[in-house]
């Protein structure tokens, strides 16, 4: 294929990538289920009302108050243009996300196209619902990268300010700051402790103090009260979600067994000090192996959905760094790491392949509800731990 044909199918895939991410997002813009109760405490917090209210039903707001205060500026806009700018937003740093994330994992190297397609199509169930929701993942994943490639450059402190600012919408994401913890890096663990301080202390400006402890007493009192309920629910993916359905109770057919409510979070916590356990032996082995580097922080990064109570469906854009790393390895083995493209090729087949447009509402909340997107991500972070057969260094 000569330079000229190869530019030109380039260009051509682009027009139609192009011409299908703007009519996805203009069907989607009519649904934005979780960007209305985004917009709608950015309101709030401009004329300086409480943010959360029960009254709003399913779609309550959930998140700390300082996202109230993030959401003001777009929410001093029309509800069009702070759609459009949102939309807009999501799709850029889908670009941006995955060029962080090779630069970071790849280096100077670049990724065959058959690569970056196959990355596309790992993560596309994953964005098509993230966009047509409105959520906010795709900042959050652009900050905990950003925060991650600062470890040991100049600007490491305010790295851990931009971790600090994802925590405030994901608590999860703080679980990053043991890598810079694990490598010694105090200025990170600084700036992660300013920026979560200034985060939390923000709202005193629009409320005052008494108003401000008022609308973390809200915020618990939701949190604590809707979250139970969806523990079972299908899109939920994470582990507690998957055990919650085969050990206690599957809205969707029968549980593996009966065990009491508490035993999912308590065999979490087992599994989550085992999933530490092995990402801290990454990161021995990497300073050794710096092909290794990676691993730990990616491991931790897909972990904040894996071990997060609420772990849903679209979180998982997340795994876009652990599906550049593990092709990356496939590379580098020319062939030779057969489990490892085995368990690469078992996460397409049980969390990217079947969807809801091929199986139908009933048979995919069954899928969904049988927790194969979980088991299908925890195969891809097996692929990551594979030993490396090749040579290095």
């Amino acid at each position: 294929m000569t330079a000229s044909t190869r530019k030109t199918l380039n260009i051509a895939l682009l027009v139609v990538l192009a011409g299908f991410l703007v009519h996805y997002s203009l069907f989607s813009m009519r649904e934005y289920a979780d960007f209305k109760p985004l917009y709608r405490s950015g309101e709030r917090f401009l004329w300086g009302r409480d943010l959360y209210n029960f009254a709003d039903g399913h779609f309550l707001f959930k998140y700390a108050p300082f996202a109230g205060a993030m959401f003001a500026p777009l929410a001093a806009l029309p509800w069009a243009l702070a759609s459009v700018i949102w939309v807009t937003g999501a799709w850029a740093l889908l670009g941006v996300t995955y060029v962080q994330s090779r630069r970071w994992i790849m280096g100077r190297e670049t990724l065959p196209l058959w690569v970056g397609l196959l990355v596309f199509l790992g993560v596309s169930k994953f964005t098509l619902a993230e966009v047509r929701l409105g959520q906010v993942n795709y900042p959050l994943l652009f900050f905990a990268l950003a925060a991650i490639i600062s470890l040991g450059k100049s600007w490491e402190g305010w790295g851990g300010a931009l971790l600090a600012v994802a925590t405030l919408f994901k608590p999860p994401l703080a679980l990053l700051l043991v890598v810079a913890l694990w490598r010694r890096r105090p200025k990170f663990v600084l700036g992660f402790a300013v920026g979560l301080t200034a985060g939390l202390l923000l709202p005193i400006l629009r409320y005052g103090w008494i108003g401000t402890l008022d609308l973390y007493r809200g915020w618990w009192e939701v949190m604590w009260v809707s979250s139970p309920g969806q523990m079972e629910s299908e899109v939920n993916q994470s582990l507690p979600g998957a055990l919650t359905r085969w050990l206690v109770h599957n809205p969707y057919g029968s549980s593996f067994a009966t065990l009491p409510p508490e035993a999912p979070m308590i065999i979490t916590g087992i599994i989550f000090a085992l999933y530490l356990a092995l990402a801290w032996w990454m990161e021995l082995r990497s300073r050794t192996n710096p092909e290794l580097a990676p691993v730990a922080p990616v491991l931790l990064l897909t972990g904040t959905v894996l071990f997060n109570p609420l772990g849903w469906v679209q979180n998982y854009i997340f795994l876009a760094p652990a599906l550049i790393l593990a092709f990356r390895y496939v590379l580098l083995e020319r062939g030779r790491g057969r489990t490892r493209v085995a368990l690469v090729a078992l996460f397409f087949l049980a969390a990217v392949l079947p969807n809801y447009e091929m199986m139908g509402r009933h048979l995919h909340n069954h899928y969904l509800a049988q927790s194969w997107i979980f088991l299908g991500v925890a195969a891809l972070m097996a692929a990551l731990v594979v030993p490396l057969r090749y040579r290095h260094a």
